[in-house]
């Protein structure tokens, strides 16, 4: 067999290729490995993988390297506006591409398109599986009412004031500051206790770490008005962590009401379907809860200012009514005194007729025994003394 050179083998790989592939592009699925991005330069060098499904680290089926040429760069800045996703390795995407064969640099795909619906699709649909799945395994923390996810979490009541915060966050990261910041500069002067529960919020290993933290929360038996778990902005994947199993089993029982103010704008993850509430920042998470204290404040001072009405009007009526009972008082009081009045008049008259010294004048007289009047004859005695006494006075008499 006569050897060939390798510069021909290589131009002969390269004119088979050209000829089945050249002027022709392929849409391929495929994920992301060993990224090399040079934004300054405006091009990309990265490795496609295909594995086999389920498979754990080695059980790969093809690999083959892709490169992203400054004419196509901008396609990583649309595909990660249009996604919220980094394009960063390990991401299952669907490539247009261009074959290549270069004796030098050997076989290579040049990438000339990422169609961002189909990650969008793929989130979506692993997003409605782990849903699915939380459904039927735990009908009585979470369920379906005309399309809406109800979970426990979600009913749990709501204290008009919340005061006492147990905060999930990354250490000194910018969600940290910013919730902090805004409670701390409220303009109505509220005063917050905020125990932190510090921990890491994305990355391997995290789902795990804020579910611990909330379990040292449920166990430590402090009477928290609310649960805020905060995190700063960033891609799609770095909220990984709040859009698994086990993150919305823990969320939607927890025995607190859970405040998510994880700072995404476009997408909501599984933790903000199932949470008492869900807002888009650390900052609108602190405005929250500071909005919440205003309204009750608010409605504290429409009552004050209702009950002030109503003792008014009260006070008015009660005064009123005094009124009228005191001038009724001064009326009966009056009719009695005049009639009291009128009969003391008639006594008197009835005395002065029954006066003895008017009886005396008309010609009577009183029989006494040593001062005490007698009405009786039988009382008297004979050859007894007694005296008589009349208008002008006493004479004694003797009993014959």
């Amino acid at each position: 067999m006569t050897p060939v050179r390798l510069s021909d083998l290589a131009f002969t790989l390269e004119a088979v290729i050209d000829n089945a592939f050249g002027q022709k592009a392929v849409w391929v699925i495929a994920e992301t490995s060993d990224i090399k991005n040079y934004p300054d330069r405006g091009y990309c060098f990265l490795t496609l993988v295909e594995r086999e499904a389920g498979a754990s680290a080695g059980g790969t089926l093809a690999k083959l390297e892709a490169c992203i040429w400054r004419k196509n760069y901008h396609t990583i800045s649309e595909f990660e506006r249009t996604t919220g996703v980094a394009f960063a390795r390990n991401i299952q995407l669907l490539l247009l591409v261009s074959v290549s064969f270069n004796p030098v640099y050997g076989l290579r795909l040049e990438i000339l398109k990422i169609d961002p619906s189909y990650t969008l699709g793929n989130l979506e649909r692993e997003r409605q599986a782990v849903l699915d799945t939380l459904l039927r395994d735990h009908p009585e923390l979470i369920w379906l009412e005309d399309g809406q996810y109800i979970t426990a979490n979600q009913l749990l009541p709501r204290p008009a004031v919340m005061q006492r915060i147990a905060l999930i966050a990354a250490p000194n990261s910018d969600g940290w500051r910013d919730f902090r910041h805004e409670l701390a500069q409220n303009p109505f002067g509220y005063d917050f206790v905020v125990d932190e529960y510090l921990t890491q919020v994305q990355g391997q290993g995290a789902e795990r770490a804020i579910c611990g933290q909330l379990e040292r929360i449920a166990l430590s038996g402090i009477p928290y008005d609310a649960v805020v778990m905060v995190r700063g902005g960033g891609s799609q994947l770095d909220f990984g962590s709040f859009d698994t199993y086990l993150m919305g089993q823990t969320v939607a029982g927890f025995p607190i009401p859970i405040l998510a103010g994880i700072g995404h704008e476009r997408n909501v993850s599984i933790t903000d379907l199932l949470c008492h509430e869900s807002v888009k920042t650390p900052t609108k998470a602190a405005a929250f809860l500071i909005e919440q204290n205003r309204q009750f404040e608010a409605n504290c001072l429409l009552l004050g200012d209702r009950l002030r009405v109503v003792a008014r009007e009260a006070m008015q009526i009660a005064r009123e009514q005094v009124d009228r009972e005191t001038e009724r008082l001064r009326f009966v009081t009056q009719l009695y005194f005049r009639e009291c009045h009128t009969s003391l008049a008639e006594k008197a008259v009835t005395l002065r007729h029954l006066d003895p010294s008017n009886v005396l004048r008309r010609g009577y007289a009183m029989v006494l025994r040593n001062g005490r009047i007698l009405t009786k004859t039988t009382d008297i005695q004979p050859n007894e003394t007694l005296q008589l006494q009349m208008h002008d006075g006493t004479v004694e008499v003797e009993v014959v």
